[in-house]
């Protein structure tokens, strides 16, 4: 039969009659009235409805307490654009390597690139915060990472002479940003001696038979960042000899060779390590005569040109500018 509701009427849930049941069950176990226990109930349903909703009801959870293990929460920090130019004076650059160190605390690692030629202007994104800026160019070896991840290791990076080549130095250099802004200039390491010119004053058109030129005491190694003092701890006892073009007699002869070496700025009042010195090479007479000259001071990528002027077997005189 179908269910109707009359207009007027309200529809009983299936809630009230499972209170209707337990009350007239209490209400049979205590003596009461049903009439009473059924007047009560819509009371009792609306002191109940409250209980019910808020059971339903979760408290907040509380903020993390950084006592008791768990980590904060990450902040995350915008980067900037820092502008470096690079500049390497003409030099010829066939790989860059670029590191970008901050440069107030422990002068850490932050950034490291490689690049194939010079790269004159780039915008690099960094964290905020002056950067200590190193630019190596024509490394014979790559680099490590692990090895440099502090300011003070690259200070202290040093590269062997035997592995530099003057068609195309090792170039380095670095520089201090200020604000976002930092200029970076590469130098050599590499000294540069030029035999510039040979006079034979002899008598009788003697010659100055097979002659031949090279450096002597030459520095091992030099650190790419220093810029003075540079105090070899080891030398190389002699360069390869390099032969001039043709015996020199009564005309002078500009030979055009240069020797290299790495820098030894010593002062000369100083006694320490010996600092290179030119040895000059001939024959006269059938006997072979050999004279030294001693270099001054060669501070980093330096140049000098030596003239030797030979009055005899065991005279001689030079300048050097």
């Amino acid at each position: 039969m179908e269910n109707v509701t009359k207009p007027g009427s309200r529809q009983r849930s299936s809630l009230y009659y499972l209170f209707c049941g337990l009350l007239r069950r209490r209400c049979t176990l205590l003596g009461a009235e049903p009439f009473l226990a059924l007047n009560c109930l819509p009371v009792l349903s609306l002191l109940l409805l409250p209980a019910l909703l808020g059971s339903c009801r979760r408290d907040a959870l509380p903020d993390a307490d950084p006592a008791d293990g768990q980590d904060p929460p990450v902040v995350v920090v915008d980067s900037i654009l820092t502008q470096i130019r690079v500049q390497a004076d003409g030099r010829p650059v066939g790989h860059l390597d670029l590191f970008i160190y901050e440069a107030d605390g422990l002068r850490a690692l932050e950034k490291q690139y490689a690049f194939d030629g010079l790269q004159e202007e780039l915008n690099i994104p960094t964290l905020p915060g002056e950067k200590l800026v190193v630019g190596i160019a024509n490394s014979p070896k790559r680099f490590y990472s692990k090895a440099l991840e502090r300011y003070d290791a690259m200070e202290q990076l040093s590269f062997n002479f035997a592995d530099d080549d003057p068609a195309q130095p090792i170039l380095g250099g670095f520089g201090l940003t200020r604000k976002e802004s930092c200029e970076v200039l590469l130098e050599p390491l590499l000294c540069g001696i030029r035999l510039a010119r040979v006079s034979n004053t002899m008598d009788g058109y003697e010659l100055l038979e097979n002659p031949r030129v090279r450096l002597r005491d030459l520095p091992n190694a030099a650190e790419i960042l220093r810029q003075q003092e540079f105090r070899p701890a080891e030398l190389i006892d002699a360069g390869a000899w390099t032969p001039l073009p043709y015996d020199v007699g009564f005309f002078s002869q500009d030979p055009g060779i240069t020797l290299w070496c790495y820098p030894n700025d010593t002062p000369e009042d100083v006694l320490g390590v010996p600092r290179p010195y030119l040895e000059f090479e001939c024959s006269i007479r059938g006997m072979t005569c050999s004279f030294d000259v001693p270099l001054p001071p060669l501070s980093r990528g330096c140049s000098k040109e030596v003239d030797i002027i030979v009055d005899g077997p065991d005279t001689f005189r030079y300048e050097i500018q």
